[in-house]
């Protein structure tokens, strides 16, 4: 574990699409304080690819930092759009998705990946047109339905 992780395990969390941050903000995150040239040089928060070790902590998470003020000692980050996943946030969701397969593979049954997107679309058609049925009213309003059996008390 680097010693930014905590920095970006704080990032991948955040719903938000940016982080106006104060220096202390990013300290407490952090657990240590800042070196100094990040309080002097805006050099420090630039975001160079393969660049220092803290600019991993955000670029890992999917961040960039911008509108740096080291007098006001503070800054924003702000999430990446349309650029490559993070190798960390990528790996994940590729667990998550051989998790899903795996599972999907063991209830179905079928272990063809083809026929099982089939087999799914198929399931979620028509749960969602018995769902679009059901909230107009029903399926066959004329339909006779016969007395149920019921045992004498």
């Amino acid at each position: 574990m680097g010693k930014y992780e905590p920095l970006t395990r704080y990032l991948e969390n955040m719903s938000n699409e940016s982080w106006d941050a104060r220096f202390a903000d990013v300290e407490k995150v952090l657990g240590f304080p800042l070196p100094q040239s990040a309080h002097v040089y805006p050099a420090w928060w630039a975001n160079q690819d393969g660049g220092h070790s803290q600019t991993r902590g955000w670029r890992d998470a999917g961040w960039e930092t911008g509108q740096v003020d080291l007098a006001g000692k503070r800054l924003r980050f702000q999430r990446r759009h349309n650029r490559k996943a993070s190798t960390h946030t990528a790996g994940r969701e590729a667990e998550q998705q051989a998790q899903l397969w795996e599972n999907a593979h063991r209830l179905s049954g079928i272990d063809d990946n083809s026929k099982l997107i089939e087999a799914a679309l198929t399931a979620l058609i028509q749960r969602e047109a018995g769902r679009h049925l059901a909230l107009m009213g029903g399926t066959m309003p004329d339909l006779a339905v016969p007395p149920r059996d019921r045992p004498d008390p």
